[in-house]
């Protein structure tokens, strides 16, 4: 079976062992991204939302980078 989506494959088929893994909608600095919890409570980006290219090119809001709401 092929499936032709943009989503990512842990949506589509989700880890039933690990329940905190599932990535949250927020916007930070005005950016729509999903991000998941990670140590110390902070949070990871895992994909840009937006549709705006200029969103892309910032690389505070870039995948991968921590945020803490602080």
């Amino acid at each position: 079976m092929i499936l032709y989506t943009m989503m990512p494959e842990e949506m589509i088929f989700p880890a039933e062992n690990n329940e905190n893994a599932s990535p949250l909608m927020m916007n930070y600095n005005g950016v729509p991204v999903l991000a998941e919890m990670a140590d110390g409570g902070s949070y990871r980006i895992v994909r840009i939302l937006s549709t705006d290219p200029s969103h892309f090119l910032n690389p505070d809001c870039a995948p991968g980078t921590k945020i803490s709401f602080v």
